[in-house]
């Protein structure tokens, strides 16, 4: 008996804290068209894996969805697969985690749809062999990889171009199946001709032998990807593939994953490197490296043997994106840290909040928006903060947050939790506003990305812009608007709050707001010493001795800030003192610079404003923000927005508003300079 067994498995899934718009939109053009089609088919049998995300959804807007999946599922036609239920990349959460996250979709599947689960659906199919033993434990006997993981562990690539079947791992003994995802199956389907996908099937007939190729991907290719909603049904691609398949049932067949386990055992046994698809390990490298790589990768067709060279040519890992992504490592930490806090507890829904702060969408970037897309960030912070208030008491911590070997200081109050890190120009990088759920300074800074060279080398070709669709002589470019790259701005620090600068004289507005101006002092990012915490009081004061250069001279400083979080007028404020320790006078240009993730109409306008008190207001959550100084100031206002890739194409995001207070004055020998800034919420 000679047959080839297409093992279908589709993933559908949206972020936490995504728009309901968005959703809806995926649902009516990509998850419904598509199960309505397969519904049709009974005999095509494949599997599926919808986060929790999307079933919570499902059961709230469109149980009818629901109902098509019982029915397929019970008609033995569909297969449905587990995963961590709010999509984790699983090798990032601590083990207890993992094991729970799967459970709770294992129960899910099976008190909605009456079924014993048996697959997996690896996150960004994220592969770390530790993991093997927690997805075991959990109840999970198979999963799904991308082939190019396999080629990775040594399985010959000229020899095999394309891996069928599964494979066997295994760690502390606890065995995992293993089903290598095609690449060549990815990039056919549905984008090649139906004819090109049963041919390339026909390819793998072999006398007397069953053999199976395996094809796990997003089912948002299939309507919502640019153009596919016309292709895939209008035009009618998927049913013509079905139809097609089906036609050739004689040596073509369908199966499950778990149905084709019992056909034929594993080829042999595996240990898988650390690893995802191809291109997560370009994302995740540093920008200059990545464009290194992309460029090899460019010129690949142009070297002798470049198969064989593909199977050695790896890029970077996963865990990197909080090295790259300071922004990202900061929810990561606190992530790992409530995660301590609540190991014990048996609050389901204090558990269940938890694990929505998991979802792995924005904590990373790509070449959609993922960290760089703010209410992806917001969400994460939302029940990041809406546990650790239920779980942090009242008091000051000290303690390594963010794990980078530097203690950092929690001011947690009724109404605030107050982050400063003394080793990073005695800034504040996260103010949590408990009331509304809110992370104030979740702002993200102006990062150089290596795709932003094809939107300097298309828009420096001057053509013609198209809103809807462009075409560079390389690849194709989707822009937003034109003359984005005129607009990429790069910042070289954190956006956090409570930065101090000083000026070169020349500076102007303009220099500031694109970050190229003359940095005069020492301040901004290099460390400030604890002096004293008032636990009672909730008062933290930091110093630095540091230097100011003035024309060819540099002259000594030191600045000393003391925080103050006061829930009785609730607001946080910020007192300097700035000491002239050399034995001359000198005339300084001072500014402290916050940042603020505030969302209103007026959120793109930058102005100059002569005042004591800047005040924004919040119109998502509803609470206004009073930016106070003791005396009026030139205050510097602008949006802090990046250019960065999404589905939509090249497009200019806000990422939050900068405050910058300028104070210019002169210091005699010993002479001190006091200011205060107030950030009171209304």
């Amino acid at each position: 008996m000679s047959k080839v067994y297409f093992l279908l498995c589709i993933h559908n899934h949206q972020p936490i804290g995504n728009f309901e718009y968005v959703i809806e939109e995926a649902y009516q053009k990509a998850y419904k068209p598509f199960i309505d089609i397969m519904y049709e088919y009974a005999e095509f049998k494949f599997a599926l894996h919808c986060s929790g995300i999307l079933w919570d959804y499902f059961l709230e807007k469109h149980p009818e969805y629901i109902e098509i999946v019982k029915e397929m599922v019970k008609r033995g036609q569909l297969e449905l697969i587990s995963g961590g239920y709010y999509e984790p990349i699983l090798s990032s959460i601590p083990q207890k985690d993992r094991i729970g996250q799967i459970k709770m979709m294992n129960e899910f599947l099976n008190n909605t749809f009456n079924v014993q689960v048996q697959g997996l659906w690896l996150t960004e199919r994220i592969w770390e062999q530790t993991i093997v033993k927690d997805i075991v434990d959990a109840g999970i006997k198979y999963t799904l990889v991308d082939d190019y993981v396999f080629y990775s562990a040594g399985i010959n690539r000229v020899e095999n171009p394309e891996l069928t079947d599964y494979y066997l791992t295994e760690e502390e003994g606890r065995l995992l199946y293993v089903f290598p995802i095609s690449q060549t199956l990815r990039y056919f389907i549905p984008f090649k001709p139906v004819e090109d996908v049963i041919n390339l099937f026909s390819k793998f007939l072999k006398p007397n032998e069953i053999v199976s190729l395996t094809m796990g991907d997003d089912g948002e290719k299939f309507g919502i990807w640019p153009k596919t909603y016309e292709h895939v049904y209008k035009d009618g691609w998927l049913k013509k593939f079905v139809e097609e398949v089906l036609k050739n049932s004689q040596w073509l067949q369908t199966t499950t994953l778990s149905e084709f386990i019992n056909l034929k055992p594993p080829k042999q046994r595996i240990y898988l490197p650390t690893a995802s698809y191809f291109e997560m390990g370009e994302w995740c490298l540093p920008t200059s490296t990545q464009q290194l790589f992309e460029e090899l990768i460019k010129n690949l067709d142009n070297i002798p043997h470049n198969q064989a060279i593909l199977q050695f040519l790896r890029g970077g890992y996963w865990k990197n994106f909080f090295s790259k992504y300071p922004e990202s490592n900061n929810m990561h930490k606190k992530m790992l840290f409530l995660s301590e806090k609540i190991r014990n507890s048996k609050d389901k829904k204090l558990i269940q909040t938890f694990y929505k702060s998991q979802c792995n969408c924005a904590y990373w970037h790509g070449v959609f928006g993922g960290l760089y897309l703010p209410h992806l960030r917001e969400a994460i912070y939302q029940n990041l903060i809406n546990v650790e208030k239920q779980v942090i008491k009242k008091g000051v911590y000290v303690k390594d947050f963010d794990k980078d070997a530097s203690e950092e200081i929690l001011l947690s109050t009724e109404k605030f939790s107050l982050y400063i890190k003394p080793s990073y120009g005695g800034s504040a990088y996260e103010l949590d506003l408990k009331q509304y759920d809110k992370n104030l300074l979740n702002v993200v800074s102006r990062k150089k990305e290596a795709y932003h060279r094809r939107l300097i080398e298309f828009e420096s070709n001057n053509v013609k812009i198209d809103p809807q669709q462009v075409k560079t002589i390389h690849d194709l470019v989707l822009v937003r608007e034109e003359g984005l790259s005129k607009k990429l701005y790069y910042d070289w620090y954190q956006r956090y709050s409570f930065l101090d600068h000083f000026l070169h004289p020349d500076t102007k507005f303009e220099n500031f707001y694109k970050c190229q101006y003359g940095e005069q002092g020492n301040f901004t990012i290099e460390k400030y010493q604890i002096e004293e915490i008032d636990k009672k009081n909730f008062e933290v004061i930091l110093s630095r001795i540091g230097n100011v250069w003035i024309g060819n001279n540099s002259y000594q400083l030191k600045i000393t800030k003391k925080f103050v979080v006061d829930d009785s007028q609730s607001c946080i404020s910020c007192s300097y003192e700035i000491k002239n320790l050399s034995n001359t006078k000198i005339d300084l240009w001072f500014l402290s610079e916050l940042n603020m993730l505030v969302f209103n109409q007026q959120q793109n306008i930058s102005q100059e404003v002569e005042t004591d008190c800047y005040k924004i207001f919040d119109e998502v959550k509803k609470f206004g923000v009073e930016i106070k100084s003791d005396q009026k100031k030139l205050f510097w206002i602008f949006p802090i927005e990046t250019i960065s890739l999404s589905e939509a194409g090249f497009e200019r995001t806000f990422q939050g508003v900068c405050i910058a207070i300028n104070s210019k004055f002169s210091l005699q020998k010993e002479e001190i300079y006091t200011t205060k800034i107030i950030v009171e919420i209304k």
